[in-house]
């Protein structure tokens, strides 16, 4: 599996097996803490339009909710229908008006807005699929503001905080290939990509903003 291409029809299967227990995993307090850090460094805006990509079962959206209100719209893309039946469930409790969710792998939605920011939050498959990452460009606005976080593979002397970060991983994504720097592929969109690491050295949060035309 490891230098493997990522295999949407195996994430749809592992998907639909952790989806019940995604959420209790999600909010684990480092994971909370990089969500966090993440979504404000889109630096978003009341009226924005935001791509959530491969957003699970929506644990990001209150936190952009909140900074984009209800003048701007939310987009969510995911392939595993179990996932997003948690994430309609978050949508109605809170009431947002303004949130579309699509189910569909990335690099097959049709895509309805022109995006200010786009979002990617722990999705290594994507970000390894050259094809899911055109879709999801092709649909931000000049100069919109992008940031991905993600796993990564730690510096050799990091040893435990490896084992620790491939155990998890190994239930969520479908491929290690590219694992040392996930984010290789936004350099292309993202011509003033910047990364950060996190979570000790075996994660990352990436940003920039797209080519302005």
């Amino acid at each position: 599996m490891s230098h493997t291409a990522p295999n949407k029809e195996r994430a749809r299967e592992m998907y639909r097996r952790n989806a019940r227990g995604y959420d209790s995993l999600g909010r684990i307090r480092l994971a909370d803490s990089v969500r966090r850090q993440a979504v404000e460094m889109l630096a978003l805006k009341s009226g924005d339009v935001v791509i959530d990509v491969a957003c699970g079962t929506g644990l990001s959206f209150a936190p952009i909710e909140q900074r984009i209100g209800s003048q701007g719209r939310l987009i969510g893309i995911d392939l595993s229908a179990e996932m997003l039946a948690k994430a309609r469930e978050k949508v109605a409790e809170a009431d947002w008006q303004n949130v579309t969710l699509i189910e569909a792998a990335v690099d097959e939605a049709a895509i309805p807005v022109d995006a200010d920011a786009v979002f990617f939050h722990f999705a290594h498959d994507v970000m390894r699929t050259r094809a899911a990452l055109e879709n999801a460009f092709r649909h931000a606005k000049p100069g919109a503001m992008v940031v991905s976080a993600g796993g990564k593979r730690a510096p050799w002397w990091a040893g435990p905080v490896n084992l620790v970060m491939w155990r998890i991983s190994r239930r969520y994504i479908t491929t290690f290939e590219g694992f040392d720097r996930p984010w290789s592929h936004l350099e292309s969109y993202v011509p003033d990509l910047r990364v950060r690491p996190v979570l000790f050295g075996a994660g990352y949060i990436a940003w920039g903003r797209t080519r302005e035309r």
